[in-house]
């Protein structure tokens, strides 16, 4: 897979459809940042002698005709993963791209807000940071271990002002989470057996002290009041047992409302050609 920027989105969507086949049956090499002629054909010829086919996410024009050309002539099979998209929204708006690499990288507004919004995250982390709590986007609460960090530092990539506050059963919450929005603020609940196997991981780091953190019924108990709390608070929940960060994130956007435009198109999202 060539690419003449950083590779990610094309990465993703290849690893993506990649799922559907037998694990380990293909091998997906990447080459980010293919910005000289020299090194194109350099490639395209290793592709050739490998027997490989040839995925590319080229903005140039000039680097695009030399694949497909390189390709026909040695019959190799060839992809552009973005052109075709490029040419329908085009066509549809009437608007002539710009083939401007350097709009996928462009520190504008957008850029400036995805940084802040990491800033945000990594001091709102954990329950810290409760006296500006009122300043997130999206706030998610949630008994210890069901993915409250992660998730939040998925989302601030994105543009997201996000804190999570860890939950315990038999002490109250943070009178700043309960001011909240009910609108901002996300309950998550995890399958009580997965929990538990999680924390008697995190209990072999604790030895003696971990209590009853991964004690069966204490989870039932502790998942069982966090559902009440949410109810009771007008929170919607949600669960993540077995669910990807990726997943649990857009299942949490779509449950706000998608709170603020994260911005402009070259950086809606932490995927980039």
């Amino acid at each position: 897979m060539i690419s003449d920027s950083t590779a990610n989105l094309a990465r993703h969507m290849l690893g993506a459809f990649m799922t559907q086949f037998p694990h380990g049956s293909l091998v997906l090499h990447v080459e980010p940042f293919v910005q000289t002629e020299s090194r194109l054909r350099e490639i395209l010829d290793r592709a050739n002698h490998q027997g490989a086919a040839v995925c590319h996410a080229m903005v140039s024009i000039e680097y695009k005709r030399l694949i497909a050309d390189f390709c026909k002539v040695e019959n190799i099979p060839c992809r552009d993963l973005t052109g075709g998209m490029v040419e329908f929204l085009s066509e549809v708006t009437g608007l002539e791209p710009n083939r401007d690499m350097e709009a996928l990288h462009r520190l504008d507004e957008a850029y400036r807000r995805r940084i802040g919004a990491m800033e945000f995250t990594l001091a709102h982390d954990d329950g810290l940071g409760t006296e500006t709590l009122s300043e997130a986007d999206i706030v998610l609460a949630g008994v210890s271990r069901t993915s409250k960090t992660p998730t939040s530092i998925y989302l601030a990539q994105q543009g997201y002002r996000v804190a999570n506050v860890a939950l315990a059963h038999g002490i109250n919450p943070p009178p700043q989470l309960l001011a909240m929005p009910p609108q901002k603020v996300i309950g998550l609940l995890i399958d009580p057996q997965q929990l538990v196997m999680i924390r008697a991981h995190r209990e072999q780091d604790w030895g003696p002290q971990a209590g009853d953190y991964g004690d069966p019924e204490y989870v039932a108990r502790e998942l069982t009041w966090a559902r009440r709390l949410y109810n009771d608070r007008g929170w919607k929940s949600l669960n993540v047992t077995d669910q990807a960060i990726e997943e649990t994130a857009a299942r949490i956007v779509a449950l706000v409302g998608s709170p603020v435009h994260t911005g402009s198109a070259g950086h809606f999202c932490d995927l980039e050609l």
